[in-house]
């Protein structure tokens, strides 16, 4: 039995969300004991050019798995060509109410329901500072699920604010079935007033900080 096969049997006698936090607390571990370095996979270099950004490879770590940049040196060592952490709001929340986690064996696939949970910003940002990763970070932002949807510039501009120095890339998150009406900002006119605010902004930012951080 390979260590794949043990790890996924030891995994299912878990729940599906505790085993994806065993699993990211495993994988730091083991980043830290240095144990990928006694497994060396060569690493595909096939360079993407997108948004601006050369990207190593065209194979990245999506946003929702390390919602709070908890695992980020872990997931570098897998090879990633970028890894993109997330969705994260201005304030800490829980999430929707377990079990939000759900496993579909037959198609080797999981169902998501977890709502945005994550500690906040400023841990998420306390996390990439003490990352030793360099490549290319992209911050997934998103509103807390108790503002109301006329503010919800306004959490979507605090979460850009605090991320911008750090992050490659900014995704805006307006596309998630789990947290209420998060999906009427794809509306014609709220889409184009939060990505005006947004645009404005990132001006704003580029100017302070000297450089300019694409909007996904």
């Amino acid at each position: 039995m390979n260590i794949y096969s043990l790890a996924n049997t030891l995994l299912f006698q878990l729940d599906a969300e505790t085993a994806h936090d065993v699993t990211l607390k495993g994988l730091n571990l083991a980043q830290k004991a240095g144990v990928f370095h006694l497994y060396p996979a060569p690493i595909v270099c096939q360079p993407r050019q997108v948004m601006g950004i050369t990207f190593p490879n065209a194979v990245g770590l999506a946003a929702g798995l390390d919602k709070n940049g908890a695992a980020i040196d872990a997931m570098a060592s897998l090879g990633f060509g970028f890894i993109e952490v997330g969705t994260v709001t201005p304030r800490p929340q829980p999430g929707n109410p377990k079990p939000r986690l759900f496993r579909v064996k037959q198609a080797q696939g999981i169902i998501n329901r977890f709502g945005f949970n994550n500690v906040g910003v400023d841990h998420l940002i306390e996390n990439v500072k003490r990352a030793q990763y360099k490549g290319i970070l992209g911050i997934n932002i998103g509103k807390n699920f108790d503002t109301p949807m006329e503010n919800a510039v306004d959490d979507y501009l605090i979460c850009m604010q605090k991320s911008y120095a750090h992050a490659t890339y900014i995704t805006v998150n307006i596309s998630s079935p789990n947290t209420k009406n998060l999906r009427a900002l794809q509306e014609k006119s709220a889409l184009s007033q939060l990505l005006l605010t947004l645009k404005a902004e990132q001006n704003k930012l580029a100017n302070q900080h000297g450089r300019y951080v694409p909007i996904a």
